[in-house]
Parts: C-alpha cells; sequence; structure tokens
C-alpha cells in the first residue's frame, strides 16, 4: 500500500455522509421562488425537460433540477418531469427503476412535456403509458409557441384559487397559458388529497 493508499484508507466522517448520501440527493431546503413555501418539487428526469421553466409559472412548485430533495424541512410530493420522446421516457423509467429516493419522498406523477410542436408518434405514447403505470398520475402539456421567445424572468405564476386565464390568452407576462393552469390546478388538487389521505 502506497502513502496515497493510506491517507484514503481513514475513514472520514464526510466521506461516510458522501457514501451514505446518493448523488441523485439534494439536502439543501427548497423554496418556489414566489415567496411561498413549496406544495411539491418538480424533479427532472435528465436535464433540459422543462423543471426551471414550469416551476415560474407554477406558484406552489420549486425546482428541484435533477435531483430528489433530501432535506426534511422541504416539500416531500414529487413530480418527475421528463420528455415526450422515446429518449425522455427512456430517462423517466431509468430514474424511477434505479434511482434510491430518499424517505418519506412520494413520487405521485410525472409531466410529459413536449420535444417539438406537432404530434408525438403513437409509439412513443404507448411507451409513455407503459412507463406511467409505475406512477398514480401522469401528465401531459403541449408545445407552447410563445416560450420560445419567453425569458424566464419575465413569466408570470399561477396561484391555486385565482381564476383560469382565457383559453385564448397567450400573454405569458400576465399568466401561463390555460394548460400549463389547469394542469398545475390538478397537480395541487392531487397533492392536497395525497395529504389529507
Amino acid at each position: 500500500m502506497t502513502d496515497h493508499d493510506e491517507t484514503y484508507s481513514h475513514t472520514h466522517p464526510d466521506a461516510e455522509a458522501a457514501v451514505a448520501q446518493p448523488m441523485s440527493w439534494r439536502t439543501d431546503e427548497l423554496t418556489s421562488g414566489h415567496n411561498l413555501p413549496p406544495l411539491f418539487a418538480l424533479v427532472g428526469a435528465a436535464g433540459g425537460v422543462g423543471t426551471t421553466t414550469l416551476a415560474k409559472m407554477w406558484a406552489p412548485a420549486a425546482d428541484s433540477g435533477q435531483l430528489w430533495p433530501a432535506n426534511r424541512g422541504s416539500t416531500q410530493w414529487c413530480v418527475l418531469v421528463a420528455r415526450l420522446s422515446m429518449a425522455g421516457v427512456d430517462d423517466a423509467a431509468n430514474r424511477l427503476r434505479n434511482d434510491i429516493v430518499p424517505e418519506p419522498v412520494d413520487v405521485f406523477g410525472i409531466i410529459w412535456t413536449p420535444p417539438r410542436p406537432g404530434r408525438i408518434p403513437k409509439e412513443v405514447h404507448r411507451y409513455a403509458a407503459t412507463v406511467g403505470e409505475n406512477v398514480d398520475h401522469t401528465w401531459t402539456l403541449p408545445w407552447i409557441d410563445e416560450l420560445v421567445l419567453a425569458r424566464r424572468d419575465a413569466l408570470a405564476a399561477w396561484l391555486p384559487g385565482t381564476p383560469m386565464p382565457d383559453k385564448k390568452s397567450t400573454d405569458l407576462a400576465v399568466g401561463p397559458p390555460l394548460s400549463v393552469c389547469t394542469v398545475g390546478a390538478d397537480i395541487v388538487s392531487t397533492v392536497t388529497a395525497r395529504y389529507r389521505g
């Protein structure tokens, strides 16, 4: 054994913590960014799936990036967010199958976000439906053209209890589109029901 090996053979408390805590966890306390305690956390199955944008548009949501919230002071209700493509569904399946999720985190649903405008092939929908059987709820969001030109700091947030926007509303500085608000309201209702149950 070399001196270098001996240096790392001694157990250090920080080293024990690093081994005990999977790399897919985060221990900092989550915030919603809207002066509200987060009701649920959005966890990305991969990067670039829309967790940050959705958290900006849903006031009760926290963006947890690609990490499971392990801080017990934060919300334990989680929704996995994934792209509605073969690779995106693979990502969701792998996270649900392989990740060690911290106790008592409840991964109760998947949000499928579109990889592009237009129709998504039936094969992808069938695969997503199969993977979706591993959670209690799934939601599919449509492509939103206005988000292509929108800056995140200019996005207005939907708040529970506020009136739903008009179906034709497209001004993201005023509020999210109806499709986003509807999914947000359903997630809030789902979390509320699970909490009371």
